[in-house]
């Protein structure tokens, strides 16, 4: 097996300069193959570290679908919440509203009656003082 040389980038470009199948040719080869494969390794690292990235975007992106769902049907909870609170307080101005209108009408009763009232004393009064 093939030793790394290590060469510099000027002996690399000498060593191709050589003939075909001459050693100093072959060594620059191999020195070409063993960076090859370490650009290689090195992008299949990053590859694999970009695809746990991705992944772990895919599983934040998939808990926070969850959070907004379950926002959403808190929300519509909310809503429906509201719809009844609103309809309670419908019903309820109604019942004050006829509350207050029987309150008038008894009120308006009271004031006829206390008129009535005023009217027979004074004629009782009159009658009282005048007498026939």
């Amino acid at each position: 097996m093939a030793e790394r040389i290590g060469m510099s980038d000027e002996q690399l470009a000498n060593g191709l300069l050589y003939a075909p199948g001459s050693a100093e040719w072959q060594r620059a080869q191999t020195e070409v193959t063993l960076r090859n494969l370490k650009a290689q390794t090195e992008a299949t690292k990053a590859q694999r570290e970009a695809i746990e990235v991705q992944r772990k975007a895919a599983e934040a992106e998939a808990k926070a679908a969850e959070a907004s769902i379950a926002s959403a049907k808190a929300a519509e909870k909310a809503a429906e919440a509201g719809v009844k609170s609103a309809e309670a307080a419908e019903r309820n101005a109604k019942y004050m509203l006829a509350s207050v209108i029987v309150s008038s009408i008894l009120a308006v009763i009271a004031l006829a009656s206390a008129i009535a009232s005023a009217v027979s004393a004074y004629y009782s009064y009159w009658s009282a003082v005048h007498p026939r």
